[in-house]
Order: C-alpha cells, then sequence, then structure tokens
C-alpha cells in the first residue's frame, strides 16, 4: 500500500471518528456551543459585538485577548465589500493584494510579516483558513464575500491553536450554514466594463427533523479593468462556483456539517506593463566585499533592460499601458469537500472535529514582457491536493479553569510542468529580435509535505479579574521533492506557442530529489486583566514559525534540493479594549514588538549559462518589527456610526549579509561572468510592510417609513511600501488613499429588509499607480484597479 493511501486513510479516521461517536453518545444539554450552530453578533442598544472562534470556542469579539478585526454579513454589507482585498487599510497592517500569476490568487501581508512567491513549494506567512480548513496554497484564497458568514483577521503569531505559517497571523474564515427553514437570497451586480455578476443561496426546510440543506452558487463576469490598446488581455473575469451544504442536526447530541464545492476560473490575467529601463538604476546597498576578480568600481544597481535597450520597449511612467498580445489567462478548476462536526459529552465538554480534502487543476499562460512582442512567455501547469484532519476537545467548566486540545494531521502533494518561450535576443545572442528562441525549455517538479502536531491552551482565572492562559503546540513536518530540468523540446525556429503545452520528448539535461524534516514547539503566555465587562488588557509572548522546505524556483538541481529550515518570530504584545459611554464608543488598541530569527530570503549561488547565476531560499537574515494599532468605532447619535483605524509599523533587517549576482549590480570594467559579490542588505526595507496604514469611514441609517436609507463612505489608506527585494525606486508602490461610496435602499418584508438596492462607486478619484515591479530577464509590473462603480440589486427571505 501507498505511503500516501496510507496518509490519507489516517487523515479519514481522524475526521471521522468523532462522527461515529456521535452516533452512541446519549442526548445531554450543553451549555456552550462552540461551533455547530452560527455565533450571532450580539448587541445592547449600543455598538455590536461580533461572536468569534479566534480561541477556537464562540467568544464574543471584546472579550478576546487578541488584536483581532471581525466582519459580519452585516458588516460585509454596510461597507459594500465584494471580496477580501477590499479589507486592506481597513484593518490595521493588513496588506492583501490580488496576484496576477494563478486563480484567485492573493498575497497576504500582516505587520510587515509576508510571504512574496506564491510558489506551491513556498509556505504562506499569513495562513487563511476557510471553515476550518488551513488552506496549503495561495490558489483559491481570495475569497468572495457573499457567502461568508463572518471573516476574523487575526494579527500576530497565531502558532497554538491555528499552527505552523501563521507567523504574520491567520484569515479565519467562516461561511453560511443551513437555516432549517426555506429561503433564498442573491445579489445581480451592473457596473461599468460590463460587470455582470450573479450571487444566490436557497435554504430548504428540515427533512425529517435532523437534516436541512444550503445550496448556493456565483457566476462573475467583466471585459477587464485595464487598458490594453494592442487588444491582448484586459484582465477579463470569468468565474462560477457550485456549492451545497448538508447539516445533519441532533440537538443536544451532536451537529455534522458536510460541505462541497466546485469552482472554475477560466479569466485573463491582469496584464503586465512593462517597466525596463535604458540605463542604470542604483540600489541600496551597501557593499562589503571591497576586492574583486577583475580590479574595478563596482556599483549596486539594476542595468539596462534588454527589451528596453534592444526594441524600445521601455517603462513609462506617465503612460503605463500593457500592449500584451500573447496568451495571458488561465484554466483552473477547484473541488473540495469539508466535514465539521461538534459532539456535546457532557454539560461542559465539546468534543470538535474538522476533515478536508482540496483538489485543485490549473494550467496558466502568461505574458510576461507584457508587449506586443513575443519577448518571455510561460506556460505553467500544475495539480495540487491536500488532506487535513483535527479533532479538539473544548471545556466549559464552572470552575477557575478551561481548556481547548488536540490533534491536527495535513498532507498536501503537488506537480508542476513548465515550459518558455524566450527570444534569444534578450540574453545575448547575436541575432535580430523575434528571429530565435528557446522553445519549450523548463522544469517539473513533484512535492509533498506532511504535517502532524498536538497542542493544548488552558486559561485559569487566578482571580475575578485575572486570568493566565498557558498554551503550546508540538509539530512535526516533512517535505519531499523531485525535481528534473528539460533542454527546448522543439528547434529554435519552430513556431511553438505557450498555449501548444509542454513540448513532449525534452531533452533531461538534470535530475535529483531530496526530503528533510523538522521539529518545532511553539508555547504561549499571557495574562488577562478584565475588571469589568466593558474593559480589558492583555500583555502576552508567542512563538510562531513558517516551515522550513525547498525552493522549486530555483536554478540547478542543487539549489532546489538544499533545503532551508524554518524561520521564528518571538511576538511580544500589549493591549486594550474599551466599551465606554454605554457602549456608544469602543477603542481597541495594541502594540508589539516581533524578533525575526533565521528569517528566509532570497541567496544567490552560483548557476548555469546564460545567467551564470541561480536564485533560490536561504536563512540568512533576522530582522525586529515593532509598531502600534488602533481601532475606534463610535455612535455620536442615533443613526450615525463613525469608524476609524491606524496602523503603525517599524520594520527593519537587523542583520542580512548575503551575494549579489551581476543582474544587481554595475562593474567597470566587467567583472568573469557569474561573479557573486558580498553585500549587506540590512539597509534595504522589508517587502510589503508599510510605515503607515489607516481608514475612516461614517455611516448614516434613516427610517423612510417605507424602508430604510444607508448611505456610506469611506477613505482606505496603504502607506508606500516596496513590493521588489531591491527596493528599486521603480518598485516603490505609492502610499494611496482609495475612497469608497455606497447607498442603499432597503424595503419589504416584516423588517423592511426583503429588498436591496444599492448604487456603489470604489475608487471615487480614479487613483490608479504603478502596483510593483519584478526584476527578471525582462522588467514587468501591474497596475491598481481604476474606479468602479454599479448597482447591485438583493433579495432576501
Amino acid at each position: 500500500m501507498s505511503k500516501t493511501r496510507t496518509r490519507f486513510r489516517a487523515g479519514l479516521a481522524v475526521g471521522a471518528a468523532p462522527f461515529v461517536l456521535g452516533l452512541f453518545v446519549p442526548a445531554v444539554s450543553h451549555a456552550q456551543d462552540v461551533s455547530g450552530d452560527a455565533p450571532q453578533a450580539t448587541s445592547d442598544e449600543g455598538l455590536r459585538q461580533i461572536v468569534v472562534t479566534a480561541q477556537r470556542r464562540a467568544e464574543a469579539q471584546q472579550d478576546v485577548p487578541i488584536a483581532i478585526t471581525a466582519f459580519d454579513q452585516a458588516e460585509v454589507e454596510r461597507f459594500n465589500a465584494r471580496d477580501i482585498s477590499e479589507l486592506a487599510g481597513q484593518v490595521p497592517n493588513l496588506v492583501l493584494t490580488e496576484v496576477s500569476i494563478g486563480p484567485s490568487l492573493a498575497q497576504v501581508s500582516i505587520r510587515g510579516v509576508n510571504s512574496q512567491d506564491p510558489e506551491k513549494s513556498f509556505d504562506p506567512a499569513v495562513g487563511t483558513f476557510l471553515d476550518g480548513i488551513y488552506l496549503g496554497t495561495s490558489a483559491f484564497n481570495l475569497l468572495d464575500t457573499f457567502d461568508l458568514e463572518r471573516i476574523e483577521v487575526l494579527r500576530g503569531p497565531q502558532g497554538t491553536l491555528f499552527g505552523r505559517n501563521t507567523t504574520g497571523g491567520a484569515l479565519n474564515a467562516t461561511r453560511r450554514r443551513p437555516t432549517g427553514e426555506f429561503g433564498a437570497r442573491g445579489v445581480v451586480t451592473i457596473g461599468n466594463f460590463d460587470t455582470l455578476d450573479f450571487r444566490g443561496e436557497i435554504n430548504t426546510p428540515l427533512i425529517g427533523d435532523t437534516v436541512s440543506m444550503l445550496v448556493r452558487g456565483q457566476y462573475l463576469t467583466d471585459d477587464g479593468f485595464f487598458e490594453n490598446p494592442a487588444g491582448g488581455s484586459r484582465g477579463a473575469r470569468d468565474r462560477w462556483n457550485v456549492g451545497a451544504v448538508l447539516r445533519i442536526d441532533t440537538p443536544g447530541v451532536a451537529t455534522f456539517d458536510i460541505i462541497y464545492d466546485h469552482a472554475e476560473d477560466n479569466s485573463d490575467l491582469t496584464p503586465y506593463v512593462p517597466r525596463g529601463i535604458s540605463g542604470v538604476e542604483p540600489l541600496p546597498i551597501d557593499l562589503i566585499q571591497t576586492t574583486f576578480p577583475v580590479p574595478a568600481t563596482v556599483t549596486p544597481a539594476f542595468g539596462p533592460d534588454p527589451l528596453c535597450l534592444i526594441q524600445n520597449i521601455c517603462d513609462n511612467p506617465q503612460n503605463p499601458v500593457s500592449t500584451s498580445t500573447d496568451p495571458h489567462f488561465l484554466d483552473a478548476r477547484l473541488d473540495a469537500l469539508t466535514v465539521t462536526g461538534d459532539i456535546y459529552l457532557s454539560d461542559t465538554l465539546t468534543l470538535s472535529t474538522v476533515f478536508g480534502m482540496r483538489d485543485s487543476r490549473e494550467a496558466v499562460y502568461i505574458d510576461f514582457d507584457g508587449s506586443s512582442a513575443t519577448a518571455f512567455n510561460v506556460v505553467r501547469e500544475q495539480d495540487y491536493s491536500q488532506y487535513s484532519g483535527e479533532i479538539r476537545l473544548a471545556s466549559s467548566f464552572d470552575g477557575p479553569v478551561n481548556f481547548v486540545a488536540g490533534a491536527f494531521h495535513f498532507h498536501s502533494e503537488y506537480s508542476l510542468r513548465q515550459a518558455i518561450k524566450l527570444d534569444l535576443s534578450l540574453v545575448g545572442a547575436p541575432v535580430p529580435p523575434g528571429f530565435l528562441f528557446v522553445n519549450g525549455a523548463g522544469d517539473e517538479d513533484d512535492h509533498e509535505s506532511t504535517t502532524t502536531a498536538i497542542f493544548a491552551q488552558a486559561d485559569w482565572a487566578m482571580t475575578d479579574t485575572l486570568t493566565l492562559t498557558l498554551g503550546g503546540r508540538a509539530t512535526w513536518d516533512e517535505k519531499r521533492i523531485q525535481t528534473r530540468f528539460y533542454d527546448p523540446g522543439l528547434p529554435p525556429t519552430a513556431p511553438y506557442q505557450i498555449t501548444d503545452g509542454i513540448p513532449e520528448g525534452r531533452p533531461l539535461t538534470d535530475a535529483g530529489g531530496a526530503s528533510e524534516d523538522w521539529f518545532e514547539f511553539t508555547p504561549k503566555v499571557m495574562l488577562t486583566w478584565e475588571p469589568n465587562a466593558d474593559v480589558l488588557t492583555y500583555a502576552s509572548f508567542t512563538r510562531g514559525y513558517n516551515a522550513g522546505g525547498f525552493s522549486a524556483r530555483a536554478g540547478t538541481v542543487r539549489d532546489v534540493t538544499t533545503p532551508f529550515n524554518p524561520e521564528i518570530i518571538d511576538a511580544f504584545e500589549i493591549g486594550g479594549k474599551l466599551d465606554l459611554l454605554e457602549r456608544k464608543l469602543r477603542i481597541n488598541a495594541a502594540l508589539f514588538w516581533n524578533e525575526y530569527k533565521d528569517k528566509q530570503e532570497e541567496a544567490i549561488e552560483p548557476g548555469p549559462p546564460p545567467t551564470f547565476t541561480s536564485t533560490t531560499v536561504r536563512n540568512v537574515a533576522e530582522a525586529r518589527i515593532r509598531g502600534v494599532e488602533l481601532e475606534v468605532s463610535a455612535l455620536p447619535f442615533e443613526g450615525l456610526r463613525i469608524d476609524a483605524s491606524l496602523g503603525y509599523l517599524d520594520a527593519e533587517y537587523t542583520d542580512y549579509e548575503a551575494f549579489i549576482a551581476p543582474s544587481t549590480y554595475v562593474s567597470t570594467p566587467p567583472q568573469p561572468p557569474g561573479t557573486l559579490i558580498l553585500a549587506d542588505l540590512s539597509t534595504l526595507e522589508l517587502r510589503n510592510a508599510p510605515e503607515w496604514t489607516g481608514s475612516i469611514g461614517a455611516t448614516y441609517t434613516a427610517d423612510l417609513g417605507f424602508g430604510e436609507l444607508q448611505l456610506n463612505g469611506q477613505g482606505r489608506y496603504v502607506g508606500e511600501r516596496f513590493q521588489e527585494f531591491f527596493n528599486s525606486p521603480r518598485g516603490l508602490v505609492e502610499g494611496l488613499w482609495r475612497v469608497d461610496s455606497s447607498a442603499t435602499i432597503s424595503f419589504g418584508g416584516p423588517d423592511q429588509d426583503r429588498f436591496r438596492v444599492t448604487a456603489f462607486v470604489e475608487n471615487l478619484f480614479d487613483e490608479q499607480i504603478n502596483f510593483g515591479l519584478t526584476n527578471s530577464i525582462v522588467d514587468f509590473g501591474t497596475l491598481s484597479p481604476p474606479r468602479l462603480y454599479g448597482v447591485e440589486f438583493g433579495f432576501g427571505f
């Protein structure tokens, strides 16, 4: 029997055991429902409280001693957010951007901690959890908000209860469950750029007093938000998904939800814009090495971009427009199954289980040069699968001690096949542009990852107002990789296009494999003081880690199969939560200090021609990140709500010595090909770590007699930040205020909310900026979206 099949059966047993047990547990009343029924927002004629599960039990948001921002369905509708990217700026120190290299793919940064590379051999530094399932890759993690019951943004390491790869924090999203009553809700969105979106769900009534079902679906289309006078990709969306939830609920005994999802994405990718230069661009790097193979003047800098130099296709900051004409789209699908359950063992003990499987396939066709020239195109074919199981036991004793404890198992596999079409004139061949090409060279990778963990967290109420929390998680990780490198499968004059797929019979040039395993223990210590129901303060120490692994992007078998180790964050935090003036004013604040150890960063190693270097990942850096966060909500008078947030971040490398390659320095006279030079990279700024983030918004609600009017306006700011590793000035993303507004009229039904019409404008002042830079064989970037506006028609009963 294969090891994978054995692991699958082990995970299935972990997920199914409580289901079987639930059939034999006698009916009991239960004091606290952790997740069997949807936690509801609470209100006492003041600011609402959203009930969250950030500590793996249902608690009011203001009672949780964690820096957390939560949104439920009412909040999402108030801000008119259609996917989670619209949380950026609204949550302190959160940066969330869509990446044009895969399906619904988002890169998330919290408190300056992030993973820049969406390659599946790298683990994200901010974990995304959907219905309790950890999403092992960034693909399909740009969640739509229509079917969300709530989403919780947890800031800071969550290593005890959520596990590895949550060093920055976690996005904990829970979708709506069956209500047991017949009902339906839906939204149709019509907007500029021929936007036409359909979202809907139907609830069935109870079947036999125990079974109910919810069916949902979405279809999202537009013609693309970006200009392309050449007629190529404009980033047009073409996505749809369907899903169903079957609930089996025996009151007082157990509740189980079986969730199935199918999604397909045939969208164009966001078009790339040429960002190359013909000159030299200095970089803020200090050299350590002072003697070189050839005595010379050496300056850290990006040199001329070959596409700009040879074909005059260059960066145009005044008119950044893509003229891409080559294929630039994706064909992706996802199938997912989730089973969650709660078994009420007694009045004070609940056993919960979460079991999930996800399987996705992607074919992505990328025109990296973003021009009408066929210069640098890539096809990437990926298959990914994961399964996971978790069991938790949670208490709700009347005594001073309560706990959550459990076990977790995760396994994933993916395979990657890719091929390139590259104009040989860009890598020094003495031929005219468009004459000879690298046709079909590339690599193939097979990767496995397995994680097993046990964890526990206990709260001891030392007095009526003081609680000590102790927690820990022991985690065992194992990863394997096999890699193969291939020469071109076709002659340089062949009429090959990347839509032809991976050429068969490519000559194998090198291959190898490796495996590695690691163990990490991540503790947590916290002291909480809650003198009354409206005041909570806390101080905590938490350790988190990002798993070690292998860099499938490296350019040699040696570098691919050389593992990098886990990176560690030790996080110190103090915070407070206050509800004042009869809960008409809410103030939440946090101060944090994070110490990064063994930070995983880019490292340059010798490689094959034509570059003679290979970029990989090593544990080469240390960093310190500290900051402040403030969130304020107020009800100054009836009908008006004001919300504001502010995040300050001070992030810097404290130690980072590494080699730089010829692509990042200029030498006069030149050095031999492939010469590496030792440099101090601690002068660089961390990527996606803006100094300031913030938001301010107001919502006014008025009774119209026949219904309700709600006016909302919001400004969200994300400060300037680098998205390019070497801090190229072209890679500096400008700080931007984005202003959104909407007006909603709700009417009909007993509560005047059966029908809803919303007019909205996003990016009111049409601020569109260069959104980063990638320095590669050619330099390219993307643009932020322009102004979007439209009307939504919604109903619910």
